[in-house]
């Protein structure tokens, strides 16, 4: 779930305390001390492996210091671009019982936000490996299933100023060649977006083609 802490604090109208709501839920839904604050929590837990995270935009320097919502009564984990990631979501349904409606981030948000979160954790990460391989499963499928939607996403994400470019670009990088291939042809980029992909020759000099009027290189 995720709440801006601002608009939080103006709320007014405050629910029960969430871990009472949970337990209505699920009895055994208990809350986990934050690992930086164990006096603050973000993340609750039921038994049978249900977990409810609570998240709020990181503004700002980076930090993993918790952030209170007092709407909520909760504290939430300040997440980078979380803004971009729950921008105009999209409705589904959550398999359980009868169903659940629910609010979830659109896909092709989702793929752009993990390339971009992805570079930002530390080297070796296993979030960032889960994080790389996650956006990649989407890009596969949003190429062909949603191409304007992703498009339309990317644009507004590279539009966003050079450190996003420069995060996207590292990110496409850690992509399966074809995936990310297909994915700047959707996307209409070239591949001097992506990092450290250069073109070399191989023969330094050039070659006119007489019959075709081009001059040739060999890359």
């Amino acid at each position: 779930m995720a709440q801006f802490s601002d608009i939080s604090v103006a709320v007014d109208d405050r629910t029960p305390a969430i871990l009472e709501l949970l337990k209505q839920v699920d009895p055994s839904f208990r809350a986990v001390p934050h690992a930086h604050d164990t006096r603050r929590v973000t993340t609750y837990e039921a038994a049978g492996g249900l977990r409810v995270d609570f998240l709020t935009p990181n503004r700002g320097p980076d930090t993993d210091a918790p952030r209170p919502l007092p709407a909520l009564g909760t504290d939430a984990q300040p997440l980078r671009f979380l803004d971009f990631l729950i921008r105009d979501p999209e409705p589904a349904v959550l398999l359980s019982g009868a169903g659940i409606y629910v609010l979830v981030p659109t896909p092709q948000r989702y793929a752009i936000h993990k390339l971009i979160v992805a570079m930002r954790r530390r080297e070796g990460s296993a979030k960032s490996t889960k994080d790389i391989k996650q956006a990649e499963a989407l890009f596969a499928v949003l190429t062909r299933s949603r191409p304007h939607e992703l498009k339309a996403a990317w644009a507004e994400a590279y539009g966003r100023g050079r450190t996003w470019q420069r995060l996207l670009g590292q990110g496409l990088s850690l992509l399966r060649p074809d995936i990310r291939d297909q994915a700047l042809k959707v996307v209409g980029a070239t591949r001097s977006v992506v990092a450290d992909l250069k073109l070399e020759f191989s023969a330094p000099f050039a070659r006119y083609d007489f019959d075709r009027d081009v001059v040739a290189f060999i890359g």
